[in-house]
Order: structure tokens, then sequence, then C-alpha cells
């Protein structure tokens, strides 16, 4: 999941990769998901669904958007996995069965990658399937 977005100066921004088989999941753009391009002023890059098919339809969905960590916030994270670049937010209010992860963009100039996950039912599959997706982040490099 790599592609370019042209930003005002120019220059291509890469999104980043996540590394792990996505074939569980459905990644869609903003106005193919029916949404705004944005979300309270952050850019909305990209929407994921993932679902589970047993004796019901559970579903997990999320949205990535980019924003600012400011110098100086205090957010208690936790890594997602030992070594990965995602963090979970802990004690941040969420809505019952929402995740929200971030995952700082390489540099000094405090631009992250935002995830916010809503999973149905407090699914422990699903929730699985959200963190082993989170914890295959990696930035692209070039």
């Amino acid at each position: 999941m790599a592609e370019g977005i042209s930003r005002r100066d120019g220059k291509d921004l890469v999104l980043p990769a996540f590394e792990l088989d996505c074939r569980d999941w459905l990644v869609v753009g903003p106005a193919e998901a029916g949404l705004p391009e944005d979300v309270a002023g952050a850019p909305l890059l990209a929407v994921l669904s993932t679902v589970v098919i047993e004796d019901d339809i559970r579903e997990a969905s999320g949205a990535l958007t980019v924003g600012v960590l400011e110098a100086g916030d205090e957010l208690e994270m936790r890594p997602v996995a030992p070594g990965s670049a995602a963090y979970e937010f802990a004690n941040v209010y969420a809505a019952p069965g929402t995740k929200r992860f971030v995952m700082p963009a390489p540099g000094e100039r405090g631009l992250a990658l935002l995830a916010e996950f809503v999973i149905c039912d407090d699914d422990y599959e699903l929730e699985q399937r959200v963190v082993r997706l989170m914890s295959s982040f990696r930035w692209q490099t070039d």
C-alpha cells in the first residue's frame, strides 16, 4: 500500500507500507467509501475494512489520517509489538470498541500517521487482526 500524494511544494509524499499480507483487508480511498477528504481538518488517506464470516458476519473498520505530534504532548502510548513503528494510545478517551494507533514519521517534523479502528462487539479475532496489521507497519524508505 504505497503510493505518492503530491504536496503543495510539488514533492511526493510516500505513504507507508504494511508488510502483512493484506488479503483480509479492503483498502479504499475516502471518495470510494463515501467519506469526506478530511476529518476534523486532518486529511483522510484511506479507509480499511475487514470481516470475519462464521455463524454471523463481524466487521472492523478503520481510517488512516495524517496528524502532527506537538512537542510537549504527553500522550501515553505503548508499542504494539517489540520493534514496531506503531504505538497504541493508552488512556485516551475513545468510544467502546475503538482502538487508536499512532506511527510517528521519521525525522523531527512531528508528523504521524494516525489509525482509528472500530471493532464490533469486542471481537478478539478482529482485534488481533488489527494488532497484526499495525504490528506489520513500516515506514517506506527510498
